[in-house]
């Protein structure tokens, strides 16, 4: 009984464990299918999302594209323009050269400008082969060169920059004198011109460029199987010192308008042209571009590609000569490589002790004669290619000679009387010497004035402070930019009166403390709220300040060097400057309305007596 019993128990437990293993089992033939459908509805999707992705890319893709060909279009368009004003500028200043019936200054003022439209030509010319390359039109035209006489002679041009910003430059040609080959001579030669242009922008003083000029033969073929002959490859290596390319940017250095988008790199300008032609002209021929770069080292840029060597150097009559000439030159003897001479300009350190010094820091050198010939009848100039140049000239004060071994006259030529610099070049730009400045109190009260093609950088300079330092925007005129100096060092003497010191201690460098500075732009911010109401005058700031009108003079004697009323008429002035340059009114009444003057005329007389430039001229610009 108790048997019967106890198999009945196992039978009934074997029925349960049979019916769960049932209901597990339908339960999994169930949900394989749901799972099935729902893993199928979700690689559905995701195929759609992803399908989604790819049409989105492909429209990003098409309107990038369609972008870049508006711009090269437009780039096109405007350099056909440009050619009709070219011509009515560089025509009549080659005729004035040739008459050669001008004075020593004008002539190298008009040399300047020929020089400089020539630089411009240039580019016109480039951005019209980049349309052409674009399209599939251009051509070569080679022709019989010899070729150790068309780069060395070429490259050579160079050589007074190397002189003057101090650069160590080397030519080695491997190339026997009398090989001749089949070259496109101009190509050829905006290739060497872009490719040195680039290394001296980026290569600082006491740096080292090398040209390399060599012809190597190459044979391609399998083992065992005879070699196909190949046509010698011409190779142009050029070497520099400078401080190398982000390893992030040398994928892009060829690319077209390409500029690094580093926060911390200098804004260094350039059109983003020169290379990008350079990589396109090397596959023109046949060839190819490459670069090799390591920071804080140098880079090289290589250029490859396969020439036709002649037999025969008969074959080049008359060759010699167009090789030895440049394009780039004409019969007035002007190259668009060199600034001027060497020996052409004055020494700036033959001066008069009492003249002021300004330091130039530009990185152009045509623009650096220009400015020194403006300026060096009035001021003791001197010059630096870069913010780190500038630097290394103000503070190395052991140093005791400078440019040809001249003597320095004077202290000033250590620390400056003003500084006069532009806001985008390598190595270190305007931004960044302008910080280094301000925030060594040795160099802090230096007037700086920032030349900048761009009118919103006043913003930027927030360590600029009105009255003590200006900003001027390209291009700019001769009297403006005397009117400007004048008036800065006007402020700097009159601040320098304000701390005493006995008569043989040396002035010592304002700081301006913490306290002084938040004072100081509590004071700006009051008065720029008024500056449109003309009844809004220095005894209502002293009360507002809880001062006496005495008391307000000497804070901002001490801080600025300007009276209130000159503290006033500064930031009226440079606040319409503001509204002239963005083109925010139409009208001078409503500028001078604006920034708290009732008086059109007396307003524009005192515009014209602060900028050398009347506010009429910015309308008309």
């Amino acid at each position: 009984m108790a048997t019967d019993k106890k198999n009945q128990a196992l039978e009934l437990q074997l029925k349960k464990a049979q019916l769960r293993n049932a209901l597990i089992i339908t339960a999994f033939v169930l949900l394989l299918p749901t799972g099935f459908l729902l893993g199928m509805n979700k690689q559905r999707k995701a195929k759609q999302e992803l399908a989604a992705q790819n049409v989105l890319i492909q429209q990003q893709s098409e309107k990038l594209k369609t972008l870049d060909t508006a711009k090269s279009h437009f780039f096109a368009n405007v350099s056909h323009e440009l050619r009709t004003p070219l011509t009515l500028l560089l025509g009549p200043i080659k005729t004035l050269l040739k008459e050669n019936q001008l004075t020593e200054k004008q002539s190298r003022l008009i040399q300047t400008a020929y020089q400089s439209g020539k630089e411009l030509q240039q580019l016109v010319n480039e951005i019209r082969d980049l349309q052409k390359l674009e399209m599939g039109k251009m051509e070569l035209y080679e022709k019989p060169t010899q070729l150790s006489l068309f780069f060395n002679r070429y490259a050579a041009q160079f050589e007074s920059l190397a002189y003057r910003k101090k650069i160590d430059f080397s030519i080695e040609t491997t190339v026997d004198d009398e090989v001749m080959a089949n070259i496109d001579q101009e190509k050829c030669r905006q290739i060497i011109y872009n490719l040195l242009s680039n290394a001296f922008k980026f290569t600082p003083s006491d740096g080292k460029i090398n040209v390399e000029i060599g012809i190597r033969d190459e044979e391609r073929g399998m083992r065992d199987v005879p070699r196909i002959p190949q046509l010698p490859q011409l190779q142009i290596p050029v070497h520099d010192s400078g401080p190398g390319i982000y390893p992030d940017d040398l994928p892009h250095v060829f690319d077209r308008f390409f500029q690094t988008t580093r926060p911390e790199k200098p804004a260094e300008g350039g059109t983003g042209i020169g290379l990008a032609l350079c990589h396109e002209y090397a596959h023109l021929f046949g060839g190819k571009i490459e670069v090799d770069s390591t920071l804080g080292k140098g880079t090289i840029m290589r250029v490859i590609f396969p020439v036709k060597v002649l037999d025969s150097p008969k074959s080049a009559v008359g060759s010699q000569q167009s090789a030895a000439r440049s394009p780039q030159s004409d019969d007035v003897g002007i190259a668009a490589i060199a600034p001027l001479e060497k020996e052409n300009v004055p020494n700036p350190a033959i001066s008069s002790e009492a003249k002021p010094t300004i330091l130039v820091v530009e990185d152009n050198p045509g623009l650096q004669d220009y400015i020194r010939l403006v300026l060096e009848e009035k001021y003791h100039v001197i010059t630096a290619g870069n913010g780190q140049e500038a630097l290394k000239l103000i503070r190395d004060e052991e140093r005791g000679m400078r440019d040809d071994a001249a003597p320095i006259p004077h202290p000033s030529s250590l620390i400056p009387d003003l500084i006069l610099s532009d806001l985008m070049m390598p190595v270190m730009d305007g931004y960044q010497l302008l910080e280094k400045l301000k925030s060594d109190d040795a160099t802090r009260h230096i007037p700086v004035i920032m030349l900048t093609a761009r009118a919103e950088a006043k913003d930027k300079l927030k360590a600029l402070r009105i009255g003590v330092d200006d900003y001027m925007t390209k291009p700019f005129d001769e009297e403006e930019l005397m009117v400007r100096i004048e008036n800065l060092l006007r402020n700097q003497a009159a601040r320098r009166q304000e701390i005493p010191t006995a008569p043989e201690q040396v002035v010592a460098a304002p700081h301006m403390s913490e306290a002084d500075r938040t004072w100081l732009e509590n004071f700006e911010a009051h008065a720029q709220k008024n500056l449109s109401d003309d009844a809004f005058n220095i005894p209502l700031l002293a009360q507002e300040f809880a001062m006496s009108h005495s008391t307000l003079l000497r804070q901002l004697k001490r801080l600025t060097g300007l009276t209130p009323v000159q503290y006033l008429q500064e930031m009226r002035l440079d606040h319409a400057r503001h509204l002239l340059e963005t083109r925010s009114h139409d009208s001078i009444a409503k500028v001078a309305s604006e920034v708290g003057y009732a008086d059109t005329r007396s307003f524009s007389r005192s515009f014209k007596q602060r900028f050398g430039k009347l506010p009429s001229d910015y309308l008309s610009d």
